[in-house]
């Protein structure tokens, strides 16, 4: 059941890079559907209405992201995964900061689109990393352990966050989503000056 794992104790840059990759998406899951409890919420000043919610949480970040996928697969296809994948994490601190920091409708449009840039690069680097960052032959072997990590914050975080939600303001989410998001890009700094190592066979 599980016939990829031991790649997680054979190659430490990949244990390494996916605990990165577990801390950043953590914190971004944990926030995706807070953004609709910010807007909708009338406690948090804003009380959008649902036509509002959708065009700020689904309509300009969906087209954003659309329109500057081409962008980010120029900037992939130049630059390592590390260097690419700590940009994307640069526009997703900047989201946070723009929509969660204000009511103003700049800010709530501003994060939106920031969003769906860094959408655009987040989608790009998940799907194709591993094809700069595995062994020849290992793709679909990382991709498998990568995904299974994946599946798993995509279920645990929401959750986390509404239960955290009746217990601290969603201020306090905010900052610890931004920090697991900083933790994140400090460690992707210092795994990308580390050698590559080899795999051992199974």
């Amino acid at each position: 059941p599980w016939p990829h794992f031991h790649l997680l104790r054979d190659d430490r840059r990949l244990r390494l890079t996916l605990i990165a990759w577990m801390l950043m998406g953590f914190g971004n899951l944990m926030l995706l559907p807070l953004r609709v409890e910010y807007l909708g919420n009338p406690r948090y000043g804003i009380d959008a209405s649902t036509t509002l919610i959708a065009v700020l949480t689904v309509v300009i970040p969906s087209i954003v992201r659309l329109s500057t996928m081409p962008m980010f697969g120029w900037v992939f296809d130049r630059l390592s995964f590390f260097s690419s994948r700590i940009l994307v994490n640069f526009l997703f601190a900047l989201y946070v900061a723009a929509f969660f920091t204000g009511t103003s409708m700049t800010g709530l449009v501003v994060g939106a689109m920031l969003l769906g840039v860094g959408s655009a690069g987040g989608d790009l680097t998940w799907n194709l990393w591993v094809t700069k960052f595995a062994p020849h032959g290992f793709v679909p072997d990382y991709m498998a352990v990568h995904t299974f990590f994946t599946g798993l914050r995509g279920l645990v975080a929401p959750m986390v966050a509404f239960t955290l939600l009746d217990s601290y303001p969603l201020t306090t989410l905010m900052w610890v989503s931004a920090g697991l998001m900083s933790l994140a890009t400090v460690q992707l700094f210092f795994i990308r000056g580390t050698a590559n190592r080899g795999i051992v066979q199974q």
